[in-house]
C-alpha cells in the first residue's frame, strides 16, 4: 500500500473514541464525586464552627445564671405573654436564675424542652453584664478598658449586699428599682449606701427603661426561618430575649444553631444538703422550687442538643433508628422513625452536651 494513502481505518478510530469515552466517563464521576465530598465535608466543617460558636455563647448564658438577680425587697414585675410565661416569677418573688419546661409546653420543635435563664448577662444591650460598686460618697470603681465601664444613659438597678439571707442581696429603692448611671451621686441618696464603710453594686441592665430588675433570655427550637438544607421537622435552635416592654416581647431572635432537632435539660441536685450531686438528675425545676431552693441545691446543668451535621448525603446511612439525647433518666431516647424527619437516614446526627456548674447562684 502507499504510504502517501496510509490512513486509520474505520474500526480502530471506533475503538479509540470508545476509549476516550470510558476515560471522561471515569474523570466525570471523579470529579463529580469529589465536588459532592467537598460540599459535605464543607458543610460539616461549617457546621462544626457554627456549633461551636453558638453554644460557646450558650455555655457562657447558662454560666451567668443568678447574675445580678436581686433576692429581697423585690416590688412588683412583669416578665412575658404568651410563649413561656408560665415560668414568670413577679408580684414580689425573687425571681429564679434558671426554669424549664419539660417537652416544651407544645410550642417547640418535637416537644424538645423550654429553657428560661434569669440574668444581668444575658440581655443584647451595651450595659447588660456591666458592674461596680457604689460608696456612701457616691464614688463608684472604674475598670480598664474603658470600655467595661457602663455609660451615663446606661440603666442600672443597684443591690446591697446584705449579711444574712433574709437581707442579702436586696434590690435598694424598690419603688424606683432602677435609674440611669449618671444619676447615682451624692445629690441623690435614694442609692447610696447607709453604712459609710459598706458598699452597694451597680449592675447594667438594658439601654431603654426596664419593666423587671433583671434580664431574661428563653432558648428553644424555632421553626421559623430554617435553612433549606435542614432535614424536615427540626428547627433552629435560639435565644429569645425578652424586651423591657410591658407585654414582654421577644422581637429579636438570635440564631445559635441551625438544624437541632431536639434539646434536653437536666438538672444536678443535692437535696440533702450534703454536698454531692444526687443519684438522679431531674427534668424539671420549676415545680415547687424557688428562687432560694434553686440556689441551695443546684449544682449542674446539662443541657443535650441532637443536630445535623452538614447537609444531606445520598451515599451516606444513619446506621441507628434512635439516639439518647441527654442522660437515660432525665433525657430521653429519640425515635427518628416517629419524629416526622423523612429521610433521616441521609443525614448525619450528632448529640452536643454541655456540662455546667453555676458560678453565680449563692454570691
Amino acid at each position: 500500500m502507499n504510504r502517501r494513502n496510509a490512513a486509520f481505518t474505520l474500526v480502530e478510530l471506533m475503538i479509540a473514541m470508545a476509549i476516550v469515552m470510558v476515560v471522561l466517563y471515569a474523570s466525570i464521576n471523579f470529579f463529580i464525586v469529589s465536588v459532592r465530598q467537598y460540599k459535605v465535608q464543607t458543610k460539616l466543617a461549617e457546621t462544626n464552627v457554627e456549633g461551636i460558636l453558638g453554644l460557646e455563647l450558650f455555655r457562657q448564658d447558662l454560666e451567668s445564671m443568678g447574675y445580678g438577680l436581686p433576692w429581697n425587697n423585690l416590688g412588683n414585675y412583669s416578665e412575658k405573654t404568651g410563649n413561656g410565661s408560665v415560668l414568670n416569677d413577679g408580684n414580689g418573688i425573687a425571681p429564679r436564675a434558671v426554669a424549664s419546661i419539660n417537652g416544651g409546653g407544645g410550642f417547640t420543635v418535637n416537644n424538645s424542652d423550654y429553657l428560661v435563664i434569669k440574668s444581668a448577662r444575658v440581655g443584647m444591650s451595651d450595659a447588660a453584664g456591666k458592674w461596680t460598686t457604689l460608696t456612701k460618697a457616691g464614688s463608684v470603681r472604674t475598670w480598664s478598658p474603658a470600655s467595661e465601664n457602663l455609660a451615663n444613659n446606661d440603666y442600672v438597678i443597684v443591690l446591697a449586699l446584705g449579711s444574712t439571707d433574709a437581707n442579702r442581696r436586696s434590690l435598694v429603692n424598690n419603688t424606683s428599682p432602677y435609674t440611669t448611671y449618671s444619676a447615682l451621686s451624692p445629690t441623690s441618696t435614694d442609692f447610696l449606701p447607709v453604712d459609710p464603710y459598706s458598699a452597694n453594686i451597680i449592675y447594667g441592665i438594658d439601654n431603654v427603661p426596664p419593666v423587671r430588675p433583671f434580664n431574661r433570655a428563653d432558648y428553644y427550637i424555632d421553626n421559623t426561618g430554617v435553612p433549606q438544607r435542614c432535614a424536615p421537622n427540626t428547627g433552629v435552635l435560639v435565644k429569645a430575649v425578652v424586651a423591657h416592654d410591658a407585654s414582654g416581647t421577644t422581637p429579636t431572635l438570635l440564631p445559635l444553631l441551625d438544624c437541632v432537632a431536639d434539646m434536653q435539660v437536666e438538672y444536678g441536685l443535692d437535696t440533702n444538703a450534703d454536698g454531692v450531686l444526687d443519684n438522679t438528675y431531674s427534668d424539671d425545676i420549676s415545680v415547687g422550687k424557688t428562687a432560694a431552693d434553686i440556689r441551695t441545691q443546684l449544682l449542674e446543668v446539662r443541657v443535650s442538643i441532637l443536630a445535623q451535621e452538614g447537609q444531606r448525603d445520598d451515599s451516606y446511612a444513619y446506621p441507628y433508628d434512635n439516639v439518647t439525647v441527654g442522660s437515660a433518666g432525665a433525657g430521653r431516647t429519640f425515635n427518628f422513625t416517629t419524629s416526622g424527619i423523612s429521610g433521616f437516614k441521609n443525614y448525619r446526627w450528632k448529640v452536643y452536651n454541655i456540662v455546667v456548674k453555676p458560678k453565680n447562684l449563692a454570691q
